[in-house]
């Protein structure tokens, strides 16, 4: 491991369970991954994706001291209080399938994402506020919403904010689509398409396919800094390995760093497995949830094959190592 590389912090999927969820570890195999980071004063909050035996999917929030330990007590069972408004309107899967947790704080206030797998006739992404003491839901979640075309299967958009308070998300990353969208109101969420910019990941190795979305991004030393994913074919099926990008702070937004290879995290766990893959079809899987800056370092939570959550430790000049910088032209 390089000194670059820095380190892995690994978490127990039982000590993530809140004591209602407590009974899942007699049953059956507990993995907690796919994890979301957000800094909430001098400590953190944590959003980690549950599946216990019973196979459904399911969100725990937990707060980190300032060393990233779980606070004893602090585990809250998120997704048995979310009510929705209009249930009834929704595919059944919508309201009981729980995946991919994003920390968002948005107009001063705190927000999670997630989505709803993949289903009939399409899935769906949502948005709710939280409290920040209790870590409870606020009111009901709110639908995300484009306008103009929509894939069946839509996930990863990544939301930010400018230091103008202009709320915006990536769409895609290659090409460079950016949506715009307003919180105001308490219903569904429109995003509206706001530019696009073609731009070449010619260095990056093709086999690892396109890059898709992951953390939101975080703005370091006048950029915009995007820890995301790549998917390959491999001898063990699909294998996911996590990238980062750069792009503008203004509009357009366009990219500005670009990767030229997969980043490596320090250890060697993406080859181990505690449990059967929940997805016969999935290798190894490094999928970037949240990232943070602490100091000269970054944060980025991760889920591992899933069934296991981490913080991985890099410095900025190991995240350069995999990238380029791009000319104006590029």
């Amino acid at each position: 491991m390089s000194a670059a590389a820095g380190e892995t912090l690994l978490f127990d999927s039982v000590e993530l369970l809140p004591e209602p969820w407590r009974k899942f570890a007699a049953a059956g195999p507990v993995r907690a991954f796919n994890p979301g980071l957000l800094r909430d004063g001098n400590v953190w909050i944590f959003a980690s994706r549950i599946v216990a035996a019973d196979g459904l999917r399911r969100i725990a929030l937990c707060r980190l001291d300032r060393h990233l330990r779980i606070v004893a007590g602090s585990q809250c069972a998120w997704s048995d209080f979310v009510v929705f408004r209009d249930r009834e309107n929704l595919p059944e899967p919508a309201t009981t399938w729980f995946a991919d947790p994003r920390l968002y704080r948005l107009g001063g206030r705190l927000w999670i994402y997630w989505n709803s797998g993949w289903h009939e006739p399409h899935n769906c992404q949502f948005l709710q506020e939280l409290n920040a003491a209790t870590l409870r839901p606020l009111a009901h979640p709110r639908e995300l919403v484009r306008i103009g075309e929509r894939r069946k299967l839509e996930k990863n958009w990544t939301c930010f904010e400018t230091s103008a308070g202009d709320l915006h998300a990536i769409y895609s990353i290659a090409p460079h689509n950016v949506l715009t969208f307003s919180l105001a109101g308490d219903g569904d969420i429109v995003f509206e398409p706001a530019g696009s910019h073609k731009w070449s990941l010619a260095n990056y190795p093709a086999s690892h396919g396109g890059l898709r979305g992951g953390a939101p991004p975080v703005f370091f030393d006048g950029e915009f800094w995007s820890f995301c994913h790549s998917v390959h074919d491999g001898a063990d099926g699909y294998r996911y390995a996590p990238a980062a990008y750069a792009f503008s702070a203004t509009a357009p937004f366009a990219p500005t760093v670009r990767p030229k290879a997969p980043l490596k995290f320090a250890g060697s766990f993406a080859a181990t497995r505690a449990h059967a893959p929940l997805n016969p079809a999935v290798g190894a899987v490094i999928y970037p949830c949240g990232a943070a800056r602490d100091g000269a370092r970054w944060l980025v939570s991760h889920g591992i094959n899933d069934e296991s959550c981490a913080i991985s430790i890099i410095g900025h000049e190991h995240v350069l190592a995999s990238a380029e910088r791009l000319s104006p032209l590029s």
